[in-house]
């Protein structure tokens, strides 16, 4: 996505508006923007040390409060508190936010004498409760980049299989930056990555974030080499757009290979079929709740039968629902003398 971004001519626009430095990498200018400004308030707070104070901190920080809605009643209370209060935005929250929409933050026209100049509705009705916590970041990516030029507008954070503007892209690439702040993340990567030690770091960090979340989040920051894979039962998709070939398999859904992975050379694909003599299958076949074992990257293939690379593996995996979640963190070679 990033790789799209920097060559998108709004992106260019954003920067400029936000008076960086012209540059061929508009988005890690972005970035670099936003990480001095948590940097500035963290300096000023030096006690905060949890995800979850970050997120709160940030968002005083930046002039928000957020306003949860469990339920329809939720936000038709809130839209006749702010209504009596005489904000205009009342008018707009329930066109706005609709069952495609997780969030959105507004500016308020009357602010009282305590109140925060913004005001962010998170929506936490149905499934939507799963992305809270992604949610708000995404919301403060908002106001991270909001430029002079822009601080009367609204932004809204859309579905994720909705179309986004690149602005809307920029803004997640932005809340997947701090969602798991890499700097907070280090004290707890200590010794190998299991789902032992992420269910540790997600428990003094951040609980109100999703599982799924924390998974990707923290695998994504970790200092040594993962490969997660979401793996469950699908066909391969066919030459036709959203068909489906007729055989199907336990597949990877969706890969991610962390930086230190793929700094090594690690590789592995989404949709490869999951190996029938690994772990992540035999936790999916025999519906065991998790397991362990060592295996090799070379047993995965790809559909013309190539195999991937030589490479010893430790792979844990983890029953969530129907999906099989599993890490695959490479055993150092040994060597001779």
């Amino acid at each position: 996505m990033t790789t799209k971004l920097y060559k998108n001519p709004t992106i260019h626009t954003l920067a400029t508006d936000l008076g960086l430095k012209i540059t061929t990498d508009p988005v890690s200018a972005i970035k670099d923007h936003c990480h001095r400004q948590i940097k500035r308030f963290l300096r000023e707070f030096a006690h905060c040390s949890t995800l979850s104070g970050l997120l709160d901190l940030a968002a005083q920080k930046l002039g928000t409060t957020f306003r949860e809605i469990h339920c329809d009643d939720d936000l038709t209370q809130l839209t006749r508190e702010y209504a009596d209060r005489g904000e205009p935005c009342a008018a707009l929250f329930h066109s706005e936010l609709t069952e495609d929409v997780f969030g959105v933050t507004f500016k308020l026209c009357r602010p009282g004498k305590f109140d925060l100049p913004y005001i962010s509705l998170i929506d936490c009705r149905g499934n939507k409760v799963h992305k809270v916590y992604f949610t708000k970041w995404h919301e403060l990516g908002h106001l991270l980049i909001l430029t002079d030029q822009r601080r009367l507008s609204f932004k809204r954070t859309h579905a994720l299989h909705e179309l986004k503007s690149p602005e809307e892209s920029m803004v997640d690439v932005i809340a997947g930056e701090f969602a798991y702040y890499a700097p907070m993340v280090l004290p707890y990567a200590k010794g190998g990555l299991t789902f032992t030690t992420i269910d540790s770091a997600r428990a003094a960090l951040c609980p109100e974030g999703s599982y799924q979340s924390a998974l990707i989040g923290l695998v994504k920051v970790w200092p040594t080499s993962c490969v997660l894979v979401e793996a469950r039962w699908a066909g391969k998709q066919s030459s036709h757009p959203g068909q489906y070939a007729a055989s199907c398999a336990l597949r990877a859904a969706h890969v991610l290979v962390n930086d230190a992975a793929r700094e090594s050379g690690l590789r592995l694909h989404r949709n490869f079929r999951v190996p029938e003599s690994s772990v992540i299958h035999r936790v999916f076949a025999e519906s065991l709740s998790e397991g362990t074992a060592n295996e090799n990257l070379d047993w995965w293939t790809s559909s013309d039968g190539t195999r991937l690379q030589d490479q010893e593996l430790r792979v844990s995996a983890k029953r969530i629902g129907n999906t099989i979640y599993a890490l695959l963190i490479p055993i150092p070679s040994r060597t001779t003398h």
